[in-house]
């Protein structure tokens, strides 16, 4: 039987679980609050995600590096039963989303400057062109539409968001860390085939999350040359799942922005 003490899963926590580097921005933003409201909410999104990184790593522990109940209850000062009764069925479940996850397509398209002037839905929030050029063709390719937002990371079309000004690079933009831990949150970090319609800025962090992302738009260079190659694959007839990240992958439906 492995010990907490012995488990090498005790020395890779940060490899092991993708939120533990949100938790440290989460940590950071409470450290850059400026008054007792922000310290509040700091502290209550920090406390949140704390319990998310426990019960995750708790589970990957058991699955990935074979540790019992027992070796959890120890390590969370509860008996092998309280620990057995808290995580036997979230690791069932992880099992069950892994194996169906590995069969599902995502289609991740980035925000845009362009924006209504109220909070919104996101698949309605960014009214430019460029966004909607790939919403045409995450509409053929299909799968599951998610849109990745400079401030908000990982959001699905219904998710309303406020407005804002930023872009993916800048001070205060979305982290890998938070994307990975987002990811997770929404059971798509095990997705069989994830397409990513986006520039370098945007592409680069998704591909960081899942290294097998395609890339349709590696190879432009500039806003002309990716709006062109965006018109071409929304007329492609078919657009056949493949690794060359100058392709893209199967039709079906997208929707919203």
């Amino acid at each position: 039987m492995t010990r907490p003490g012995d488990n090498p899963g005790c020395r890779r926590a940060a490899q092991l679980h993708p939120t533990a580097g949100h938790v440290g921005n989460l940590a950071a933003d409470l450290a850059a609050a400026r008054n007792p409201s922000e310290v509040l909410t700091a502290l209550a999104a920090l406390e949140a995600a704390c319990r998310e990184a426990r019960d995750w790593l708790a589970v990957d522990l058991v699955l990935i590096d074979g540790w019992s109940y027992a070796d959890v209850g120890r390590a969370v000062g509860t008996s092998r039963q309280a620990a057995a009764k808290a995580y036997a069925e979230p690791v069932n479940a992880r099992m069950r989303a892994t194996v169906k996850g590995r069969n599902n397509a995502v289609v991740i398209v980035p925000c845009g400057t362009a924006k209504l002037d109220r909070p919104a839905p996101a698949g309605c929030l960014y009214t430019g062109s460029y966004h909607r050029a790939c919403r045409r063709v995450a509409d053929r390719i299909g799968g599951r539409l998610v849109i990745l937002s400079a401030r908000h990371g990982l959001v699905t079309p219904d998710t309303v968001i406020e407005p804002y000004e930023l872009r993916m690079g800048q001070p205060g933009a979305v982290t890998v860390p938070t994307l990975r831990a987002q990811a997770r949150r929404l059971g798509i970090d095990v997705a069989g085939t994830v397409t990513v319609l986006a520039g370098r800025d945007y592409a680069d962090p998704v591909t960081a999350v899942w290294p097998h992302a395609i890339r349709p738009l590696d190879g432009t260079r500039g806003m002309p040359e990716q709006m062109a190659r965006l018109a071409e694959l929304a007329r492609a007839p078919t657009t056949p799942v493949v690794t060359d990240h100058r392709h893209l992958a199967s039709p079906t439906e997208g929707r919203a922005a």
